[in-house]
């Protein structure tokens, strides 16, 4: 059975004499793939994130963050009164809290439908996929070092890949799922997969001794 990935990457429109995918939203052939090896490569796994399952553990911090924009948002717009530069600027952050606690989790939803999970024999691959254009992310599994991960109850779960727990920025881990700009394209992770227990031993199989594994 093809792969999630594999389908996207044929479908994608691919200059296939220079293996480039044209962007466009920047108009050129800037991001190169080498299709040949996406496409032949073994399919180790394949997946895509739950819909179900909005929140990642430390995006709980997250929304204590979206109520205090808002009622600070508020406060300074009741204090300023008049109609000033930062009158306005009070305005802006109200709509960025009403956008965050009431708008966010529909946006992130419709987002993680467009992403696509593949482990192949050489690589871990991120598709993201929005109309014609696509955006690939790879990491040689020569250069994975270190798998973090988080699990629910019922075993869907997050994994980090070389985003370790001693040094982990918590900062990008609040926002990496948060649905807003590209903080989640500043990591490697595979959000709120069903079974990633399963794929965790998989992967402890694979890997043995020359990948650390941590849970947070």
């Amino acid at each position: 059975m093809k792969s999630n990935v594999k389908a996207k990457l044929e479908t994608a429109y691919v200059d296939r004499a220079t293996r480039k995918i044209y962007n466009p939203e920047t108009g050129d052939m800037t991001e190169v793939i080498d299709e040949s090896q996406k496409l032949n490569a073994s399919t180790v796994w394949s997946g895509e994130p739950n819909p179900k399952y909005k929140w990642t553990k430390y995006e709980w911090l997250f929304l204590p963050l979206s109520w205090f924009i808002f009622f600070a948002a508020i406060f300074w717009m009741v204090a300023l009164k008049e109609v000033t530069y930062l009158y306005v600027f009070a305005v802006l952050l109200l709509l960025i809290g009403i956008y965050c606690i009431f708008f966010r989790n529909h946006h992130k939803k419709k987002k993680r439908m467009k992403y696509s999970y593949e482990i192949t024999e050489t690589d871990i691959t991120i598709v993201y996929t929005r109309g014609r254009n696509i955006k690939v992310r790879q990491l040689p599994l020569e250069n994975l070092k270190y798998i973090s991960y988080h699990l629910r109850k019922n075993n869907v779960g997050t994994l980090y890949f070389n985003f370790p727990n001693d040094y982990k920025d918590v900062f990008t881990l609040i926002f990496a799922n948060s649905g807003l700009g590209k903080f989640d394209e500043q990591i490697y992770a595979f959000f709120e997969i069903s079974d990633a227990d399963d794929l965790i031993e998989q992967l402890k199989a694979k890997f043995k001794d020359t990948v650390l594994f941590e849970k947070i």
